[in-house]
Order: structure tokens, then C-alpha cells, then sequence
């Protein structure tokens, strides 16, 4: 019994020290979680947001860079300085025009930060490198990459590291000033197309009304994202008014695509012209990878880079794109003339008219490839 009383004693003097400890779980306040400082730069941009309608995204490793953006060749095209110098130990990217008379490419200067270059090329020779100058850069940009110039000549996107930088690289918009022979202050392009990761490799296919860049943002190291969007005849902002403060900013981050698509009918009709794109430009890349051209007894060119002469390169293509179009149409009348075999009467009277159009357009065509290819031998072995 007096083993109980006592059981019950240290009980009650125990209980109220209990009572206190757990009165003091209860009220225990949960450490706050101090969320990461806006960039304020960020922050100015925001209201600036630009409107646009991203058609696709696509994630690629680092090095197939090159292969989701889909330029119209008649713009000019892309490569890597590796390419454009012949050397493993360049690094970088160039932009070479339409008929392949300009390149712009980076490289480093004498103190060892990339710069833009500008060559050109006279006759079968590159012309010595000279840097490209811009009004105020080198007080607000290091590093520039990643060039391409409009087809207008003026227009020059590039990417840059710097004080008025996001992240590290950003994507900047320059024109040339003619009557001063040098390029304006470069102007940063802002939200969405820079973040605090890393954005580059701004791209307008003018003919396609279709735009790219690309970015690091939420991706792992060695891989890049790309955006395809459509790109604005002037820019567009987003009504700041118009969105909740958090969702202008998951706008600006371009947190999900679909936010950008408004009534989905541009996007669609987008969605068709990137389809297009991208199977023409494998076509032509499979075309212009394997082409077997002989020039004379003891030469054959197999590259656009054989041709001596710029023109002939863009003959070339043209021939490729010909060849390309003539198998088609042999193709399309070896299918009508099988099908006239067990057409009714009606039928073999439409066919033979379709049949004789195609046969009278493929004579065209053999005419113009028999007239390019002269052209270009003639060219090439004067």
C-alpha cells in the first residue's frame, strides 16, 4: 500500500512539470523561412515584360546546339568558330550570310576576353579579322558570343557577360550607324529572354516568322533549353495591371509555355511553320552532307566549302533544292501513270491532263539543273 501512495505522489509532483513542458511544445514558434532577395535588376526589367508566344520548347545537350535552331538558309547560317577556322582549339560561334561573303564570330582579344570579329571574304581569302566596335560597351559588357546578324545588315543580336547583366550571359540587340561605321550601344533585351542562368544564341528567321534563344534556366549542366517563339514586329509588353504580382513574375521566368498562348490560334499556325521548318532544313542537310559534285577529270566536290566561288555555293544549294524537287515529281508520276493502268474513264481523262502538266514540268526541271550545273562548272574551272 505504501508502494502505491508513493507511486502516486511522484505522480502529482511530476504532472504539473509534464503540463508545463508540453504548454511549451505548443507555443514554440516555428522558425521563418527567409526567402532569397529579388535580383533588383529583375525587379526594374519586370514591368517591361515582353508578349510573346513561345510555339515550343526543347531540351538538348549543350553541344547539339546548333541542331534545334532551324534558320531559313537564305538568312544565313550558323556555325562554330571550330567550323569557321578549321581548329579543335577555337572556341565559340560565327554567323555567316547568305552568300557567305561575311562572317561574325568571337574570339579572344589580347587581354583574353571574347570579343565579336567581323571578316570578309574577297575571292577565295577571308579578309584579315577586325573587331567589331560598339558605342559604351566596355563600360557595361566583358565577354560577347553567339552573333547573328538580320539579313538587313544593321540588326546584330549577340550575347554578353557584364555589370548590366541577369545572370552571366545575356541576350543584347545592336545597330549598326552607318555614317559612323560603328555599331550603337548595345541594349539589353530584357524578360523573358534573360534570366539569372545563362541566355544566348538569339535567332530570327524572318521568311518563317519564327524566333529562337536559348537558356540554362532549370537545366542540368550540359544541357540547354530552346525556345521557339514568333517573333513581334515591334515589342509588345505585358499589362502589369493585368496579372497578380506572382504571376508576371512566373510570366517573366516563363515557368510554364502554355501561359504564353493566349487563344492557341497563332501558336497553331506557328506549330505548322516549325514543323516545316525543321523537315526542310533535315532535308537540306542531308542533301547538302552527302552531295557528290564533279567539277572536271580530276576534281569532285563533296562540301559548300570546295566551292572557290560564293555564288557557286548558292547555285549549289539551288541545285540541291531542284534535284530535291524533280525525285519528288518522279515519284508523283510514277504513282499517276500505275494508277491510270485501273482508273475509270473519267478519271484516266484528269489523270492524263495532270500527267502531261508533270511530264512538261519535269522537263523544265531537267532543263534548269542540266543549266546550273554547267554554270557552276564553268565558274569553278575558269
Amino acid at each position: 500500500m505504501k508502494k502505491y501512495i508513493l507511486l502516486i505522489v511522484a505522480t502529482l509532483f511530476f504532472w504539473p512539470a509534464c503540463l508545463s513542458a508540453q504548454k511549451h511544445r505548443t507555443t514554440a514558434k516555428k522558425a521563418k523561412i527567409v526567402a532569397p532577395a529579388e535580383n533588383p535588376l529583375f525587379t526594374k526589367m519586370l514591368n517591361a515584360t515582353a508578349q510573346i508566344v513561345i510555339v515550343d520548347s526543347q531540351v538538348v545537350d549543350s553541344a547539339q546546339l546548333l541542331q534545334a535552331i532551324h534558320v531559313n538558309q537564305e538568312e544565313g547560317r550558323l556555325t562554330t568558330n571550330a567550323q569557321f577556322i578549321r581548329t579543335t582549339a577555337s572556341k565559340g560561334m560565327a554567323y555567316i550570310n547568305e552568300l557567305g561573303t561575311k562572317c561574325i564570330f568571337s574570339q579572344p582579344n589580347n587581354k583574353g576576353h571574347m570579343r565579336l570579329f567581323q571578316t570578309d571574304k574577297v575571292g577565295s581569302t577571308w579578309t584579315e579579322p577586325e573587331e567589331i566596335k560598339m558605342t559604351g560597351e566596355k563600360e557595361m559588357l566583358t565577354d560577347f558570343d553567339f552573333p547573328y546578324l538580320m539579313p538587313d545588315g544593321i540588326t546584330l543580336y549577340f550575347a554578353a557577360r557584364g555589370d548590366e547583366s541577369l545572370g552571366g550571359y545575356d541576350i543584347y540587340r545592336t545597330r549598326l550607324d552607318a555614317e559612323e561605321g560603328r555599331f550603337l550601344k548595345p541594349e539589353n533585351m530584357g524578360l523573358p529572354f534573360n534570366s539569372e542562368a545563362n541566355d544566348f544564341m538569339y535567332v530570327i528567321d524572318e521568311q518563317r516568322q519564327l524566333a529562337y534563344f536559348a537558356t540554362t534556366r532549370r537545366q542540368p549542366k550540359g544541357k540547354v533549353c530552346v525556345y521557339t517563339f514568333i517573333p513581334n514586329d515591334t515589342r509588345k509588353v505585358l499589362v502589369p495591371e493585368a496579372y497578380t504580382p506572382e504571376k508576371l513574375r512566373s510570366m517573366a521566368r516563363i515557368d510554364r509555355i502554355a501561359d504564353t498562348w493566349g487563344n492557341n490560334i497563332e501558336r497553331k499556325n506557328a506549330l505548322n511553320r516549325m514543323n516545316e521548318a525543321r523537315s526542310t532544313n533535315a532535308l537540306l542537310a542531308h542533301n547538302q552532307n552527302t552531295f557528290k559534285f564533279v567539277v572536271n577529270d580530276q576534281m569532285t566536290y563533296r562540301q559548300m566549302a570546295d566551292f572557290k566561288h560564293a555564288e557557286n555555293q548558292k547555285r549549289m544549294k539551288e541545285l540541291l533544292d531542284t534535284q530535291t524537287q524533280l525525285s519528288n515529281l518522279k515519284a508523283a508520276l510514277e504513282k499517276a501513270r500505275n494508277f491510270y493502268a485501273s482508273a475509270s474513264r473519267s478519271e484516266r481523262e484528269q489523270l492524263k491532263k495532270d500527267i502531261l502538266e508533270s511530264e512538261q514540268q519535269e522537263y523544265l526541271l531537267e532543263k534548269k539543273i542540266h543549266h546550273l550545273e554547267k554554270t557552276i562548272r564553268n565558274t569553278e574551272n575558269r
